[in-house]
Order: C-alpha cells, then sequence, then structure tokens
C-alpha cells in the first residue's frame, strides 16, 4: 500500500487506531503516524513500519530483527556472523558478531556475560533471566549493525537494546510529568497543525533544561 498525500496519511493513521489492532504504544493517530513516517524513511511499508518500530521511553526505536533486514538489504552488505558461546573465562558465557560490508572494514562487537553483570542486567526479571544467551546475541547484533550501517539505519536505536536504559531524572528545576494533548481534530489540517503542536508543546514542558534530554510521558485528554 503507499500513501500518496498526508490526507491518505490522516486517514490510514486513524483507521489503524479505530481498528484496534494498533500495536502497544500507538494508542493515537498522530503516534501511529509518527512510526508509518520513520518506516517510510527507512525503506518499510506502513504495516511493516507498525510491527517492526516501538516507542521506548518516548522514542522510536527499530526491533533487532528488522532492523538485521534492513541491513542485509543494504548494497554493501555482505555477511553476518553471529555466535554464542563460553568466553574462557569465569564471566561464562559471550555472544560475537560480525559484520562485513563492501565498502569497510569488517566490525565485530562482542557482549559478554560479564558486560551484563556489570551493567545490571545479568538476572534481570523478564527476558535476561529467562533467554540470556538470546540477549547477548542481540546486544552483541545492535552494536554490531549500528556501528557498521548506520546510514541504514539512520540513527534508530535498536528495541532490545533501548529498552534496558534507565529513564534519566531531571535536574536543575521541577517539570511537570505529563502533558494534556488538544482535542481529536477534525480535518486533515487541524490533524497536522494538532500534532505539530503538541511536540512542540510537549518538548517544551518534558525538556531538561541542562541536558536537553526528554522524559515524561503524554496523556490525552
Amino acid at each position: 500500500m503507499q500513501l500518496r498525500s498526508f490526507d491518505e496519511m490522516a486517514r490510514f493513521c486513524k483507521a489503524v487506531v479505530n481498528s484496534g489492532l494498533a500495536p502497544k504504544g500507538f494508542s493515537s493517530p498522530e503516534a501511529v503516524m509518527v512510526a508509518v513516517q520513520h518506516g517510510l524513511e527507512l525503506g518499510l511499508a506502513p504495516m511493516q513500519a507498525l510491527q517492526s518500530i516501538a516507542i521506548i521511553n518516548g522514542k522510536p526505536c527499530i526491533y533487532g530483527d528488522a532492523a538485521l533486514a534492513l541491513c542485509t538489504a543494504h548494497p554493501s552488505f555482505l555477511d553476518i556472523e553471529e555466535t554464542v558461546g563460553r568466553d574462557g573465562t569465569a564471566d561464562g558465557h559471550m555472544a560475537t558478531c560480525v559484520v562485513k560490508r563492501r565498502d569497510r572494514s569488517a566490525v565485530v562487537r562482542t557482549f559478554s556475560e560479564g558486560d551484563a553483570k556489570k551493567a545490571g542486567l545479568w538476572g534481570k526479571s523478564g527476558p535476561w533471566q529467562q533467554y540470556p544467551s538470546r540477549m547477548l546475541q542481540m546486544r552483541a547484533r545492535s552494536w554490531a549493525l549500528r556501528d557498521a550501517f548506520p546510514d541504514a539505519l539512520r540513527g534508530l536505536g535498536i528495541r532490545e537494546e533501548v529498552s534496558d536504559y534507565q529513564v534519566k531524572v531531571a535536574r536543575g528545576r521541577e517539570v511537570a510529568s505529563s502533558v494534556v494533548l488538544p482535542d481529536a481534530p477534525k480535518s486533515a489540517e487541524d490533524f497536522f497543525e494538532s500534532a505539530v503542536s503538541a511536540d512542540v508543546s510537549q518538548r517544551a514542558a518534558l525538556e531538561d533544561i541542562e541536558t536537553g534530554d526528554l522524559f515524561g510521558k503524554a496523556v490525552a485528554r
């Protein structure tokens, strides 16, 4: 499916939300539009974008398998090698990812059980406790793909890595933890204006005065 105009995009986003089948985190047409637009810039079709992009701590990021698909489709991609095994130390297991592309040297990244312990991830409830080897693999892959193919991923973080980040606490002043978004627009033009206005007001209210970091959540009225 191709969205040829902003009006078609607005109708599509509303239809996705109204269907009740939008992925978690995409509860408004504006959120769907952001994900779809990011996907289009990466070369993903609208529905692929919704299945491949997640919103973590207010920032869009891409799932590891989708990131791998984008990189393997890149004209310069040659090969990827992933291994998980013992690292020969008391730390136990280590994942290694080697990414090769035509126009530069191979990128090799590792992530070990020791690295996970230092980061406070090893034994953490959830996937790190249930599938530790897989999580080591995904972290090594994330680092290797981002370093080898920044032109393919265009600055998007990888979901399996970003979800482990801790949200920073604001310093220097008190800032509201929520923002009231405007009422739903009645036309495509109003839809665009409300999306831009909400983004600007949210950034103004949620920005850390010292670092420029954003934090908190938007709350629909």
